[in-house]
């Protein structure tokens, strides 16, 4: 009898789970496979538990959710080893933007503990996954309704005739400066700067005290946390103000928000020209090139490459892939209209970002080959053979390949008639 309820009790809670709106998961970080997804996962993606159980986390997740999710993880897991079993390093809950089987993005919490399989010394994670994604939308009502009260889109300038109070510098190392270019304002604290930068690369976004808590301060109790986000705000404002400006920062509802339009920033610049100046679908013209060549100017460095700054690292890969994606295309652009000096300025630029990106180097083989420069041509052929066979241990691609052969005879003969000649 007491065998026969305890089969039914198996069988009421494996229905339960299946019922559940809630998808329950166990992921095995070893193997970086998942052991066990609840059919409600249908509702939530619209996958089957069998197309979810195929995927990776690369390819439910956004770039910046991803990126979240393993800084959020590789903490915990190397303390969960080192045998940390405290509550902050065993739970955690979360909220990533997830990818749906129809192209859409909802926002989901998760919620996960790690356990230890004591049969096969893996580490596990199981999660619970909920909708949050209504209740995202109400903050944002939230937001707006803030925005309204305060009306801080029409404040009126603080600064002589509008002009400037801080120049922000983003791409590179972090630095606040009074006039552009200038020493930059020395800090109290390492996280007083780091709070700033915090702030700022959300423009005049609102900011909920969770997310800056969990961004500068993940490993603290959120009673600790929160005081030394107080101490560091007031260390703020007291920097701030040794220069003469006057940072409003509010905290309303739970969010912070104050007012940057009279902060420069290279990141504005940057977004500026990505949302309004390039068409990723279009053809470069000479306005786009000109745009593209002004934000060669502004990337001094990855964004925030100087900064060890854990929240940055999505931000500064993605940055780093649009910059690379309309450089190589401006370098096509003038590529094709033969103005190989300024094609070959481009490409030295990008190799020295990414030296392995053999497309780069394709179009570089060619400006050669354009440009009559034979020598050149065989050079960097064979620079580059000998950079992959000593980094990746693998010929380049077939079409660089391709291109040698074809030409390197023609080649020869052109650097001995040069040679002649002289």
């Amino acid at each position: 009898m007491k065998k026969n309820s305890v089969n039914n009790s198996t069988i009421d809670f494996q229905q339960l789970v299946d019922q559940l709106m809630e998808c329950v998961w166990v992921f095995d970080l070893s193997t970086k496979k998942f052991l066990y997804i609840s059919p409600s996962i249908f509702q939530l993606r619209g996958l089957t538990v069998e197309e979810a159980m195929k995927e990776k986390l690369e390819d439910c997740l956004t770039v910046r959710s991803l990126q979240k999710l393993k800084n959020d993880s590789l903490r915990r897991y190397q303390r969960f080893i080192d045998g940390d079993r405290s509550n902050s390093i065993v739970y955690h809950l979360g909220d990533y933007e997830q990818y749906c089987k129809d192209g859409s993005i909802k926002y989901i919490e998760i919620s996960t503990r790690l356990e230890l399989d004591t049969a096969t010394e893996h580490v596990l994670v199981v999660g619970v996954s909920r909708d949050i994604t209504q209740r995202k939308l109400h903050e944002k009502n939230l937001i707006k309704t803030i925005r309204t009260q305060h009306k801080l889109m029409n404040v009126e300038p603080t600064g002589n005739n509008g002009e400037f109070q801080l120049f922000v510098y983003f791409f590179g190392k972090f630095r606040v400066c009074t006039k552009p270019h200038e020493n930059p304002i020395k800090w109290r604290t390492s996280k007083t700067e780091e709070l700033f930068a915090f702030l700022l690369q959300k423009e005049n976004q609102y900011i909920s005290r969770d997310e800056i808590l969990e961004a500068l301060w993940p490993e603290a109790a959120m009673e600790k946390a929160i005081k030394l986000l107080h101490t560091t705000i007031y260390n703020l404002k007291t920097d701030l103000k040794k220069t003469n400006v006057c940072f409003n920062l509010n905290l309303t509802n739970g969010f912070y928000f104050f007012d940057s339009q009279h902060f420069y920033s290279d990141l504005s610049e940057v977004r500026k020209l990505l949302n309004t100046s390039v068409n990723p679908y279009a053809e470069i013209d000479e306005k786009s090139a000109r745009d593209i060549e002004y934000a060669v100017i502004l990337y001094q460095g990855d964004y925030l490459s100087e900064n060890d700054y854990s929240w940055a690292s999505a931000q500064r890969a993605f940055y780093r892939r649009q910059f690379e994606k309309y450089t190589f295309m401006l370098a096509r652009y003038y590529f094709l209209r033969r103005d190989y000096r300024s094609t070959r300025r481009i490409l030295d630029m990008l190799i020295a970002l990414d030296n392995l990106n053999e497309d780069y180097h394709e179009l570089l083989l060619n400006v050669f080959l354009f440009d009559d420069d034979y020598a050149g041509f065989i050079k960097h052929y064979n620079d580059l053979l000998e950079m992959l066979q000593r980094e990746l241990n693998q010929p380049p691609t077939q079409s660089i390949q391709t291109l040698y052969q074809q030409y390197r005879d023609y080649a020869q003969i052109c650097i001995k008639k040069k040679r002649a000649h002289f």
